[in-house]
């Protein structure tokens, strides 16, 4: 045991004594403590140890075990060892040791450990830790929306909100991790903690939260979904949104919005009706008009006209809220707002940031800023109320443990930037793995934007997320589907078309998440066998429920006809075939493919072969391979979905040549369900197929073939071979090249008593697609690859080769990298200081050499490696409320410090900023705001001190250009523990900037 008497932080102590009671395990420590260990459910345990023995039920409010009984508890049966107390539980031995009180999980099924602590419990007067073993290839997870990261194993993430909503941001506090070794652990804990994944040390994980109590849950299962779902036992499934949320959405500002007149040049102008051209403005005196709700000031200013205004552009709305972070509202004039909405089929929601005690009168929803369960379920008791049995619906902007039960997560970032898009989709892969699938952004953020090609690739992308939405009014520049020109307008419009024909599968996908599958998924919930898919290199794809792999582009790069270059797509599985969703192009899976172009139209959207998508009104589409089925539900939209829904599943199966599809009866109703329905299959093919048989419930139908696309639309059934077939007419216009598809009708049939099973022979899709590689020893392996040196950086590498074939592979790490052509390659996106090993082999159609001889290097350590941590500063001026000055020196890019007070010359600003010990540097870095720059330093000058007390000037005052550029002093062989930065002059009224960054000197 080890004590640190000065703070009365100690190890638990020896395991002395332990009793059955009614409900748990008594356990006593020689350190004085004692821990009650409750055995919930089949795989949930917990650990509840109080300090103060006080054990209150009520510390946190975040699990509800009014929903456990008794009975695991009873039917478990202890057992003492020589070193250990076991208590067997089902397959589970939870195996307390005596000596050193440890906990371990063996799983007697699979004849192997699930989790180990290496040490006993660390206990402080505020503080608890609990260190677990890490293996090698264990991956963890969880830890909330952590903003640009998924996959936790090496790094350190922080269990807290901090309402930052870019990279290292952390918008929900969920105390909740879980690793592939198959189990989690939920800390039952308002309090703040740090998670360490082996940033510390290798082979341990570190678990802090800063509360004195350990009530620890341990969850054991032999799936993430398995897990999810125990999560989910302990603190609520998430909700199930009415079916008009996944419908186009738009927040905005309709009360306190001004508008001065403007001209076409002006990069945020926006045109409206009357023909003249307008922007947003803060200062009252150059308005010349203010929005309104129902046109009061003037009508084209106002929400209503902002609704017929998407009508027109022909993106219809499904909900909107118009009183963003605008709490006092006119009731009335809502109301009226209100009706005018839902006759054109808008559904219209309440923003606040208060507990509400009432609703305007056809409010449908809310949007809040409170996450606790009080509050919310309070906001769920006034919308049932005023909705009458119709199924209520929260959004708030950041969550909280157990907020998914009663809310959805959606959160705008600042706009116009690429970086916001990577970082978006790896955190809403980590809320996913969080137990908070219903997480959205908006289109573009909120404030600044104004990059036409970063929102209309953000659109593109968004459109396969739980929701799709706009934050307007918070910034210069207006964030609608129809803000840039006609071109940009069409494919917004396409991809929201398209998105409405994929919601049946988005609202299937919902629905499962209520069982603990994810909706946005990463790669290893698919593919779990491949190393790759657990770590950040794929952090920038996603899946979107088993069968669309969706690669959003999330950098400017371009090739030299303007299209987005992309590298770095990584398909998994070598024996799945992917197909461009737009195209229809087919690619092998298990590589890694580069230099692929995509025009601005194009998002790099895969389907997985096996697929089965319903269209709506059974109108299914389907790209065999293998073995593959799908669930799809239905329901009304609004009422209780759990017991008044439909489920109808569809398999596919294609053995050698020959396809079958089953859709079996339709199960459930639903008020307003239709049973007598036609069905539709669309089928994808590569070559005319023969013998089709057609079966209803084991009686064959005869099928007529139809022989043009004219005489198909009139048949009520017969079939139709169609060589010129889309299901997404709107991207027609786009493209060239049509897909190939067996089109099969069936007439009206009752949907709840008829099993209809196709036969077709002499099917083949994708056959030459997933013929592999073949050695050709005619081909010779590449010699003399080089690495050049000189090319080196923390996150790439250049490789060039003599050039024998027009292609090459290059096998990275064990990975294939694809589509590389010419003499020389880069890899981007590496992890900085890390051993890479490559092979090289020349390609020539399907044939290829041998591999070359393995070649590497050794990427550079990356330049944070360098930057100094807990660097603490201070200001003689008031820093704002939401960004204080801790914001400048927390590492984070994403937060922005602002000056409260307004600048003035006659008070130069000046910032102390003080390190831990004296320092030798290099250079400091100070990295101004990117949203606009009304705030930059534009006159500096900097003293340095080595005691922190005495000062001495370093140069003369430096000049600064207000631009987004970084702006570097080099302070090369200076030593100081403490340095003061002046500001004597602002270019605007307050001065900001997001980071100021000190480097230490290099090791030598």
């Amino acid at each position: 045991m080890t004590q640190d008497t000065q703070t009365n932080r100690h190890q638990l102590g020896q395991l002395i004594g332990a009793n059955k009671r009614d409900h748990f395990y008594e356990l006593h420590y020689v350190t004085g403590e004692v821990a009650r260990l409750y055995i919930l459910g089949n795989g949930i345990f917990r650990y509840f140890l109080d300090p103060q023995k006080e054990f209150n039920e009520d510390h946190s409010h975040l699990v509800d075990l009014s929903k456990f009984n008794n009975q695991f508890f009873t039917k478990s049966r202890p057992r003492a060892t020589s070193d250990s107390l076991i208590i067997q539980t089902g397959n589970y031995q939870l195996i307390l040791g005596q000596k050193s009180a440890t906990i371990t999980i063996f799983d007697e099924t699979l004849h192997r450990t699930r989790m180990v602590q290496l040490s006993p419990l660390e206990i402080g007067p505020g503080q608890t830790t609990e260190i677990l073993k890490q293996n090698k290839n264990e991956f963890y997870f969880g830890g909330g929306l952590q903003n640009g990261s998924f996959s936790h194993k090496g790094n350190h993430i922080e269990i807290k909100r901090d309402q930052i909503t870019g990279d290292g941001g952390v918008l929900s506090q969920v105390p909740f991790f879980w690793s592939n070794a198959g189990f989690g652990e939920f800390r039952n804990t308002l309090e703040p903690g740090e998670y360490d994944f082996g940033s510390v040390q290798k082979d341990a994980t570190i678990i802090t939260h800063t509360s004195g109590v350990f009530d620890n849950f341990y969850l054991i299962g032999n799936s993430p979904s398995d897990i999810l779902a125990k999560y989910y036992a302990l603190t609520g499934t998430p909700l199930m949104p009415p079916k008009y949320a996944l419908d186009l959405g738009y927040v905005g500002n309709f009360y306190s919005t001004l508008w001065q007149p403007s001209e076409a040049k002006e990069r945020n102008a926006t045109m409206f009706e009357d023909g003249n051209y307008y922007t947003r403005t803060t200062d009252s005196n150059l308005a010349s008009a203010k929005a309104s709700l129902n046109g009061e000031e003037e009508y084209q200013f106002s929400a209503r006209a902002m609704i017929d205004r998407y009508q027109k552009l022909h993106f219809p709305l499904g909900w909107m809220i118009p009183n963003f972070q605008i709490q006092a509202v006119d009731p009335d004039a809502l109301a009226g707002f209100s009706e005018y909405a839902n006759t054109h089929g808008v559904e219209t929601g309440l923003w606040s940031d208060e507990v509400l005690t009432d609703l305007p009168k056809n409010t449908s929803f809310i949007a809040t800023k409170q996450t606790n369960a009080k509050a919310l379920n309070q906001d769920i008791d006034l919308l049932k109320a005023a909705l009458n049995r119709r199924r209520p619906l929260i959004f708030t902007d950041n969550g909280l443990t157990g907020s998914q039960a009663q809310s959805a997560l959606i959160f705008g970032d600042a706009g116009g930037n690429w970086e916001s898009i990577g970082t978006q989709v790896a955190g809403f892969l980590g809320a996913n793995l969080s137990g908070e699938p219903l997480t959205s952004g908006s289109v573009d953020g909120t404030i600044g934007g104004g990059n036409a090609q970063i929102s209309i690739r953000d659109f593109e992308w968004k459109a396969f997320t739980p929701f799709l939405f706009t934050i307007d009014d918070q910034g210069k520049f207006s964030k609608t589907p129809f803000a840039y020109n006609s071109k940009m307008t069409r494919i917004n419009r396409a991809y929201l078309n398209l998105r409405n024909q994929l919601k049946n599968y988005l609202y299937a996908l919902i629905y499962q998440a209520q069982l603990g599958a994810p909706i946005m998924r990463a790669l290893f919930i698919e593919f779990p066998h491949e190393q790759v898919n657990y770590t950040e290199q794929v952090k920038h794809e996603f899946m979107l429920g088993p069968n669309l792999l969706i690669s959003p582009i999330t950098n400017g790069r371009e090739d030299g006809a303007g299209n987005s270059r992309k590298d770095n797509l990584y398909l998994p599985n070598h024996r799945t075939m992917w197909i461009d969703l737009f195209t229809g192009e087919k690619y092998l899976g298990g590589r890694v493919y580069n230099k692929l172009s995509y025009p601005i139209w194009h998002l790099p959207a895969f389907v997985r072969g096996g697929t089965i998508l319903d269209l709506g009104k059974r109108d299914y589409v389907l790209y065999p391979q293998g073995k593959s089925q799908m669930t799809f539900y239905d329901d009304n939209g609004y009422n209780d979905f759990t017991h008044n829904h439909s489920e109808t599943k569809i398999t596919s199966n294609l053995e050698s040549s020959k396809l079958t599809i089953t859709i079996d009866p339709t199960q459930g109703d639903f008020s307003g369900m239709e049973d007598e329905m036609p069905t539709n299959l669309n089928i994808m093919c590569d070559s005319y197929p023969d013998r089709l048989t057609v079966k209803i419930n084991d009686q064959e139908v005869k099928m007529q073939e139809y022989g043009t696309v004219d005489t198909f639309a009139h048949a009520k059934e017969g079939f139709f071979y169609n060589t010129n077939y889309s299901w997404m007419p709107e991207f027609d216009q786009y493209r060239e090249a049509k897909q190939v598809a067996l089109q099969i009708k069936l007439a009206k049939r009752d949907i709840t008593d008829s099993k209809i099973e196709i036969t077709i022979q002499n099917f083949n899709y994708g056959n030459q697609v997933l013929v592999h590689s073949i050695t050709d020893s005619v081909l010779r392996a590449p010699k003399q690859a080089i690495i050049d040196p000189e090319k080196i950086t923390a996150h790439s590498i250049n490789v060039s080769w003599p050039k024998v074939t027009d292609k090459v592979q290059i096998e990275l790490n064990g990975i294939l990298y694809d589509g590389i052509d010419g003499e020389s390659f880069t890899f981007h996106e590496l992890t900085p200081n890390t051993r890479y090993i490559l092979r090289i082999r020349n390609v020539a159609g399907n044939k290829v050499s041998e591999w070359s001889e393995p070649f590497g290097a050794i990427t550079k350590r990356a330049a944070m490696d360098y930057a100094l941590h807990d660097v603490t500063v201070t200001s003689n001026y008031e820093a704002a409320s939401d960004h204080p000055l801790s914001y400048l020196t927390d590492l984070k890019l994403a937060s922005e410090w602002q000056t409260k007070e307004r600048f003035s010359t006659e008070k130069p600003l000046q910032l102390t900023f003080n390190f831990r010990q004296a320092e030798k540097l290099s250079r400091m870095t100070f990295i101004p705001r990117n949203v606009d720059h009304e705030g930059d330093p534009i006159e500096v000058g900097l003293e340095i001190s080595k005691d922190g007390q005495n000062f001495a000037p370093y140069g003369d005052r430096y000049t600064w250009k207000a631009d987004s550029k970084n702006k570097v002093i080099g302070l090369r062989d200076v030593t100081a523990k403490t340095i003061r930065l002046t500001v004597y002059k602002s270019s605007g009224s307050i001065v900001a900037g997001k980071e100021v960054i000190f480097f230490r000197q290099k090791d030598k």
